[in-house]
C-alpha cells in the first residue's frame, strides 16, 4: 500500500535520508524542519496524510508536544505517529506513547525496517483503534442502557488521560523496550468487577465514565513516572510500569478503591459504590523481543483470572 508520509526533523540529513527510504517503498514523502510548520502544513485543507513521522528531540516544539498537539485536531486523532529518537531515554520514550504516539524507530535506524513499520501501525491502526472521547456528564434521555460505541471485549483508547495508550502501541512500546529496562519492569492486569452488569445497565455516558475514572484511580496509585497502560476490553487494563510495584502491592488496590471513593465524576453519575478493581499479580515481561508481546499480555490476563477465582472461591 502507497502512502504518504509527513516527516518533521530538525536534521536535514535524516529528512534527506527517509525521503530516499520511503521514496524506494514507494511512499510519497513530504518533509519539514519545525513543529510550526508541520501544524501550518496539517492545517491546510487540501493536504492530508496517512502517516507522520516526528523526531522527539527539536528546538522550540519538541517531538511530544508535537504529537499532542496532532491528537488534537480531528482529521489526525486517529493517523499513525511514528516517532524518531537518538535516544533510549525511556522516559521520553514513554510520555511520548501518552502523547498518543503509536510506534518509535531508534536513530541510527535500520534503513531496510522503516517501511514495513509504517505499513504494519498504518494497518493495524485503521483496524484496531477505536477511542472514547469522555466529557461531563450531561442527562440524555435518548441513551438507552446497554447501548455502547463499543463491544464488550472492544479494546479502547480512553482519550484525555495520562499514560494511556492502546493495545497496538502498548505492544510496540514493549516489544521494542531495551534487555536492561525489561529486567526492571513489571506488567499487571487489572479488572473492573462485574464488567459484565455494568455493560448492560449503564448507559454509554455511564460506561465511559466508569473506564475513565477507573483509570485514573489505577494510574494515581501506581503514581510511576515511567508507566505505561492501556484499556483492552472486557473491563481489563494492562499497565508496564517499574518493578517497584512488587514492593506497594499489598496497599495497592485499596489506594485505587480510595481514589474512586474520591472520584467526582462517579459521585455526579452515582456510581461510587459500583466501581471496584482487582488486580492480577505484577511479573517481569518476556525478556525474548520475538515472544515478548503476546505471551506477556496473556501471562498478565491469566494470573488477573487467577486472582478473580481466587475472589470468587472466597466470596
Amino acid at each position: 500500500m502507497n502512502m504518504r508520509v509527513l516527516a518533521v526533523d530538525d536534521d536535514p540529513v535524516i529528512l534527506d535520508l527517509l525521503q530516499v527510504i520511503l521514496r524506494q517503498e514507494g511512499h510519497e514523502t513530504v518533509v519539514v524542519r519545525s513543529g510550526s510548520a508541520a501544524l501550518d502544513l496539517l492545517a491546510r485543507p487540501d493536504e492530508r496524510f496517512d502517516v507522520l513521522v516526528l523526531d522527539i528531540t527539536m528546538p522550540e516544539m519538541d517531538g511530544v508536544e508535537l504529537c499532542g498537539r496532532i491528537r488534537n485536531l480531528p482529521l489526525y486523532a486517529h493517523t499513525p505517529i511514528i516517532m524518531l529518537t537518538a535516544m533510549s531515554d525511556s522516559h521520553s520514550i514513554e510520555t511520548a506513547f501518552s502523547a498518543g504516539a503509536n510506534d518509535y524507530i531508534t536513530k541510527p535506524f535500520d534503513v531496510k525496517g522503516i517501511g514495513p513499520r509504517l505499513q504494519v501501525a498504518e494497518r493495524m491502526m485503521a483496524e484496531n483503534r477505536k477511542a472514547l472521547d469522555v466529557g461531563p456528564m450531561v442527562p440524555n434521555p435518548l441513551e438507552m442502557k446497554g447501548e455502547h460505541d463499543i463491544a464488550f471485549e472492544d479494546a479502547a483508547l480512553i482519550n484525555g488521560v495520562n499514560h494511556h495508550t492502546d493495545e497496538f502501541s502498548l505492544g510496540n512500546y514493549l516489544s521494542t523496550m531495551e534487555k536492561h529496562r525489561v529486567e526492571q519492569s513489571s506488567v499487571f492486569a487489572a479488572h473492573i468487577c462485574a464488567f459484565d452488569r455494568l455493560y448492560e445497565n449503564c448507559t454509554k455516558q455511564e460506561l465511559q465514565v466508569i473506564l475513565k475514572e477507573t483509570w485514573i484511580a489505577i494510574a494515581a496509585a501506581a503514581d510511576h513516572a515511567r508507566f505505561l497502560g492501556a484499556y483492552v476490553g472486557s473491563g481489563n487494563f494492562i499497565l508496564i510500569t517499574t518493578s517497584e510495584i512488587q514492593d506497594e502491592w499489598n496497599g495497592l488496590e485499596l489506594l485505587i478503591e480510595a481514589n474512586l471513593a474520591c472520584s467526582e465524576p462517579l459521585k455526579k453519575a452515582n456510581l461510587t459504590s459500583s466501581v471496584r478493581v482487582l488486580l492480577g499479580r505484577p511479573f517481569r515481561p518476556n525478556a525474548s523481543k520475538t515472544k515478548r508481546v503476546k505471551p506477556t499480555f496473556d501471562r498478565a490476563r491469566l494470573l488477573l483470572q487467577k486472582r478473580l477465582e481466587m475472589e470468587s472461591d472466597a466470596g
